[in-house]
This record gives C-alpha cells, sequence and structure tokens, in this order.
C-alpha cells in the first residue's frame, strides 16, 4: 500500500523519497520517478524541513519504527510531521501522539480504507490528531483519497478508532452475505451463484461493493471456490471493536459472531469461510490460501 500511495503522490506532483527494508520497491519507486533511500535517516534527510513522513507498515511494528534504536524519531525535528497509515489500535495511537507531542513532532493517525486498489486510486480516509496540525498537512490527504472520501474526525487515536469500527461493520456485512450465499448453495434447486451476486449487486437493497466482489470472486475462482481456502484470516479490527464495545457497554452481537466465525474457522473450514477468503482476496490482495489467524495473538488492547 505504501508503494501505490507514493505513485498517487507522484501523479499529483509531489517529490517523494521512500524507504522499504525490501529494496525491490525503492528500486521501482525510483523507476517511476520518486527517491529510494536505505534507511530511515537517510530519508529524513532527503526531506526538506518541515518534514511529512507517512508511515505505511504493518501496525504492530509501529513502536519500532518510530521509536526504536534507529527509530525515525532520531532523525526527525520540531515542526515535523508524522502520518501513521498503519491502522493501528487506537490506544496505542493516542500514546505515540503524546510521546511525539513532547518532542515537538506532529502526529496524525490515518485510518484508511480500500485496501491497495484504494491505496493507488483513492481510498477513504479518517484522519485523528492536533486539527491545527491536520489542516497543514489536509492537502495531502485530499490528494490520496477518492473524491469526497476523507475526513478530519476528531482529536489523537479518532481516525484509527473509526478505521476500528468499519472493520467491525464491514465483517458482520460480509458474514451475512457469505451465510446467505451458503443458503443458496444448498437449496434444492441448481442456482448459479455468480448470476444471482450480480443481479443482486444491480438495484437490490444489497447492492454494493462487497456484492460486486463477490461476482468477480466467482467468475475468477468458479462457484465452488474450490482453490479458496474455508479458514479465514483476519487482522484484528473487528476484534478490538468488539473488545471496545464491551468496555462502552454496548452490544455488538452481530460484530462478536463475526469475529468468532473467522477465529473458530481456522480449525471449522466451510463455503461460508471460502465466500470470506475470497472476498477478502478481492479487495485488499490477501492470499486465499491457508494463513494463520493472526487475531488468535492479540490481547484486547490491540497489542501482541
Amino acid at each position: 500500500m505504501g508503494f501505490n500511495f507514493s505513485l498517487r503522490l507522484l501523479e499529483k506532483g509531489y517529490q517523494v523519497s521512500g524507504f522499504d527494508s525490501n529494496p525491490k520497491p525503492g528500486e521501482e519507486l525510483a523507476k517511476q520517478g520518486g527517491t529510494a533511500t536505505k534507511s530511515l535517516e537517510e530519508l529524513a534527510a532527503k526531506l526538506s524541513k518541515p518534514r511529512i513522513v507517512l508511515l505505511s507498515v504493518p501496525h504492530d511494528t509501529i513502536e519500532e519504527v518510530l521509536f526504536g534504536k534507529n527509530g525515525l524519531v532520531n532523525y526527525l525535528s520540531t515542526g515535523d510531521t508524522v502520518i501513521d497509515a498503519a491502522n493501528a489500535f487506537y490506544k496505542n495511537s493516542i500514546h505515540h501522539y503524546e510521546r511525539l507531542k513532547q518532542k515537538g513532532i506532529g502526529y496524525l493517525d490515518m485510518g484508511v480504507s480500500g485496501g491497495p486498489g484504494g491505496a493507488r486510486n483513492g481510498s477513504s480516509i479518517m484522519v485523528g490528531g492536533d486539527e491545527v496540525v491536520y489542516k497543514k498537512a489536509e492537502q495531502v490527504f485530499k490528494d490520496l483519497a477518492a473524491p469526497e472520501g476523507y475526513a478530519y474526525v476528531g482529536h489523537s487515536g479518532a481516525g484509527h478508532f473509526t478505521k476500528m469500527v468499519h472493520n467491525g461493520i464491514e465483517y458482520g456485512m460480509m458474514q451475512a452475505i457469505a451465510e446467505g450465499f451458503t443458503v443458496l448453495k444448498n437449496a434444492p434447486f441448481q442456482l448459479d451463484l455468480e448470476k444471482i451476486a450480480q443481479v443482486y449487486n444491480h438495484g437490490t437493497v444489497t447492492e454494493s461493493r462487497l456484492m460486486g466482489w463477490l461476482t468477480q470472486a466467482f467468475g475468477e475462482f468458479g462457484q465452488n471456490l474450490s482453490e479458496v481456502s474455508g479458514s479465514v484470516a483476519q487482522t484484528g479490527e473487528g476484534a478490538w471493536t468488539a473488545h471496545t464495545a464491551k468496555d462502552l457497554g454496548i452490544a455488538v452481537p452481530i460484530i462478536e459472531d463475526s469475529v468468532k466465525f473467522r477465529s473458530d474457522s481456522a480449525k471449522n473450514p466451510s463455503f461460508t469461510g471460502q465466500i470470506l477468503t475470497a472476498l477478502r482476496n478481492q479487495f485488499g490482495g490477501h492470499s486465499i490460501k491457508p494463513t494463520s489467524n493472526l487475531s488468535s495473538n492479540r490481547t484486547n488492547d490491540g497489542k501482541k
């Protein structure tokens, strides 16, 4: 996603410098008109002050990337801004904001939806942090987002909180679609599931991007989804939503059951699980093969 963000910004006229521990994206970035660097220190040195650094890394690496021995904070100065696009747990984001504020460095948590395709063609973006810092960087969000697809949503943590709840809602919507099509598959008729998904996606109440992606998945993998894993991976946001709702005293049975289904699917693969895996592949490029269930190692605070 970070590479696709870079390509989009280059098209918008930005000068882009990037760093990745894997040299291949950097090599490709250089071919596209950007500048590849070999370390975070070199990255910071390449940028004009005040710097804006967009982090698109796995959320469980943010602490190390920012504050580790060779972390980014060692090379930034007062007035610089870090945009955290890792979709991290919101309480961790608040903690990072407070640590960077002590050093005079701005921190904005950028919740982002749309996957790699959105990063390339326009994402949905939700931003939390100091509004003054946000205003200074707003053009970046406007240029990364789909039309009308970005907003400042509140103080530090609000961006990742909003994206977290989005994923909880997404889990429930996907689960309903998957369960419904499992019923259709087992009906006493010879139903064409791809054709039904296509019809559902034209004028019905269930018309949606998810239904469109399901149509594509059936077209790509066949109606039996035989190559697709029935065990569904997850990255944690749905579970975080359920845990946070519990802390707030709010009942979210649909989201809780959707999270539980994904956890249970590791030992109980099913056609419902195959649909969920296929949908994840279509909108996020996730593997259709069995993978470890990431959320099983997470606690309520979003940490391992």
